[in-house]
């Protein structure tokens, strides 16, 4: 005798609350075989459902796309050397004895150091790429002189194209996650829908008996899998 299984993905719950709501009306006539309560509960939990579902997947594209991928990491390797650059032409005119030493903290640096701080990260670069703008400003404000090649008009104008493509990144990231975890906590509802129609579906059938039963009861989206040893016979 078939047994009932329910979904195990999303997308095959979604095709088993469909079958389920688009049968339940045929010819503009409602069928009666979902009660009212449980055909409403459906239908609005599968339109809220595959939004979810539709968001993560396109959030999951965007995020996967060479184009986008390709791009971000060029406008990322561009900043960090930029604001690498800026940092060793700072400590050099310091050297010089062109910039007085005491001016490396406005950078977030230390006073007594030359070296360059580790970029490696796209979290490192954001930090110093903003710490070396603010300083830059502040030294100017008190009448220092430009830093040139590269200048800090440069260094701002790729650090921001940087900068703003690591925020849609991460905004991109968090819808993920946002939809992700509203689909998991959906999930438990959408079998409890599904285990509730199916049960209305096979009792509205209940008078057929074999085949035929099973076949009306599968036009409701109800599967039915054979056991192992009628798989066997």
């Amino acid at each position: 005798m078939p047994y009932r299984r329910l979904p195990k993905t999303d997308q095959a719950r979604i095709r088993t609350l469909r079958a389920a709501v688009d049968s339940s009306t045929q010819n503009g006539i409602y069928t009666n075989v979902l009660s009212h309560n449980t055909y409403h509960r459906a239908k609005d939990f599968l339109e809220r459902f595959s939004r979810e579902v539709s968001v993560y997947k396109r959030c999951v594209s965007e995020q996967s796309s060479k184009k986008a991928n390709k791009e971000y990491d060029a406008a990322l390797r561009k900043a960090r050397m930029y604001v690498s650059h800026f940092i060793q032409v700072l400590s050099m005119s310091i050297m010089r004895g062109e910039i007085a030493r005491n001016k490396r903290p406005y950078y977030g640096l230390p006073e007594d150091e030359d070296t360059v701080p580790n970029l490696f990260s796209e979290s490192s670069v954001l930090e110093w790429g903003i710490k070396v703008i603010e300083g830059e400003r502040r030294r100017q404000s008190e009448g220092g002189v430009p830093i040139y090649n590269p200048t800090m008009g440069r260094v701002s104008v790729v650090f921001e194209i940087f900068k703003e493509m690591y925020e849609k990144q991460h905004s991109l990231q968090q819808r993920t996650n946002d939809a992700l975890r509203n689909i998991s906590d959906m999930r438990f509802e959408a079998d409890e829908i599904i285990f509730e129609a199916w049960g209305e579906i096979e009792n509205a059938f209940s008078v057929f008996q074999g085949e035929e039963r099973i076949r009306k009861c599968a036009s409701y989206g109800v599967i039915y899998y054979d056991r192992p040893d009628r798989k066997k016979k």
